[in-house]
């Protein structure tokens, strides 16, 4: 069917209980959050409204191409309350997917969090319009604020009643790994690329090839950019984001994805809401999305990180504690080994982590550490303990230049002679004193 001008479609927008006002600009607020349709019913377009509580509501509005129709702020919380808002539009009723860049953008009260530092036109997670040379700023964050990876560990926060031991465990098999960058495209890069298709993209329909059971991806049609790659190494992630669904699909082992859409060849995979918890995917050990936790060259510049990390341990206990929801290489001794999903923080505070001898760009990081901890998703099998950017090959892929390289040169990281460059971020900080193991229950939603 061919698209109506937004000329026509404009005034037939009714929203299910209430009216909407003549389009008008957005109003200035701290945070907006932004949400593509979740389904799409006959003329009604049903919007999710993940982590969006009814108190810190302000307004909103309907985004239709260049249209903003402002939404009254009691419907907005009304469907706060029950999760969902939709809204009805009559001239869209016989098409069979939802019209192109349709987004309910909800504006809510400010975080006391430095998230507000952003300004008031940042999505600070959750959608946007996205894609290649448009890619996500360092204010934005994957999955709902209450989510455990954007949940600040409390002051109150306990330690295991082990926590020393499995510290000196996980510190007794070595110094953390470097960081690195300079790796895209080849077979060292075990990180992960993403990529946010458009409605123009190719179409690949999922096939997974392992016999473990039911592989929750399996058949689902996703469009994903030609150019897109996936990681060089043996693992081959490869994270979609879809803004017109809200799914983010997280890919392991990609072995085919012929040119031009068809079948794509996965061994394994999964999928998370995008403005949810980031939990229940299954292209990690824990079963964590794949955005959780990494560590992007836009956050690097802005020199803030929200979120807790995303943590790799040489092996683990065999035992899965919250958020994780499954586990990776047992160690062979599993006395004091850490359990998958285990909390970590390191227990310094802003002042501590200030006074340190070492360069911002590690502050940075240990800030991440301290503020919201890190949490083991999946081991290692080699290296002791370690932390990930995201795969520059979500760049290169179209290429541009992997702004962690850029980063790297800014920071005064020297290029080494095999052409990578390497952040030493675990110099410095003596982590047997300073690093310990909270309680899986202290991860508790922000104010």
């Amino acid at each position: 069917m061919k698209s109506r001008s937004i000329a026509s479609i404009a005034p037939a927008l009714v929203l299910i209980g209430a009216t909407l006002a003549a389009p008008t600009a957005s109003a200035s607020a701290p945070t907006k959050r932004v949400f593509a349709p979740s389904s799409h019913h006959g003329a009604a377009l049903v919007f999710p409204l993940r982590g969006v509580t009814p108190r810190s509501v302000r307004t909103g509005y309907l985004k239709l191409r260049t249209e903003r129709h402002t939404l009254r702020a009691e419907t907005l919380r009304a469907g706060a309350r029950k999760g969902r808002l939709k809204v009805r539009v009559p001239a869209v009723a016989q098409q069979a997917t939802p019209p192109a860049g349709a987004r309910l953008v909800v504006v809510v009260k400010g975080s006391p969090s430095r998230l507000a530092t952003c300004g008031a036109s940042t999505v600070t997670h959750g959608l946007g319009d996205f894609g290649a040379g448009s890619w996500p700023g360092g204010c934005w964050r994957p999955y709902s604020d209450d989510s455990p990876f954007n949940t600040r560990v409390p002051a109150q926060a306990r330690a295991v009643s082990n926590s020393d031991a499995i510290v000196k465990r996980i510190t007794g098999w070595g110094p953390p790994e470097d960081l690195r960058s300079g790796i895209a495209d080849t077979t060292s890069d075990w990180q992960h690329p993403t990529y946010y298709p458009t409605a123009s993209d190719p179409m690949f329909t999922i096939h997974c090839t392992e016999s473990w059971g039911t592989c929750e991806v399996e058949g689902l049609r996703v469009r994903i950019p030609d150019q897109a790659r996936a990681a060089g190494a043996h693992d081959g992630h490869l994270t979609v984001v879809d803004q017109a669904s809200g799914w983010e699909y997280d890919l392991w082992q990609v072995t085919n994805k012929p040119r031009g859409g068809g079948r794509l060849v996965i061994s394994w995979g999964g999928r998370t809401r995008i403005d949810g918890d980031g939990l229940g995917s299954d292209a990690t050990a824990a079963h964590f999305g794949l955005l959780a936790g990494t560590i992007r060259a836009e956050e690097m510049q802005r020199g803030q990180i929200d979120h807790a990390l995303f943590m790799l341990v040489k092996c683990d206990s065999g035992k899965i504690d919250f958020p994780a929801q499954g586990h990776g290489l047992a160690c062979s001794d599993r006395r004091d080994a850490p359990a998958e999903g285990a909390h970590f923080q390191l227990d310094l505070s802003d002042a501590q982590i200030s006074a340190l001898r070492v360069p911002d760009w590690k502050k940075t990081i240990l800030r991440a550490m301290s503020e919201y901890g890190l949490y083991v998703g999946d081991t290692t099998g080699g290296s002791p303990w370690e932390i990930w950017f995201e795969s520059g090959s979500t760049y290169t892929s179209f290429g541009k230049v992997d702004p962690m390289v850029t980063f790297a040169r800014q920071a005064g990281i020297p290029r080494s002679s095999d052409g990578k460059y390497y952040f030493d971020w675990g110099s410095g900080v003596d982590w047997r004193k300073h690093l310990r193991v909270v309680e899986p229950s202290t991860a508790q939603p922000s104010s």
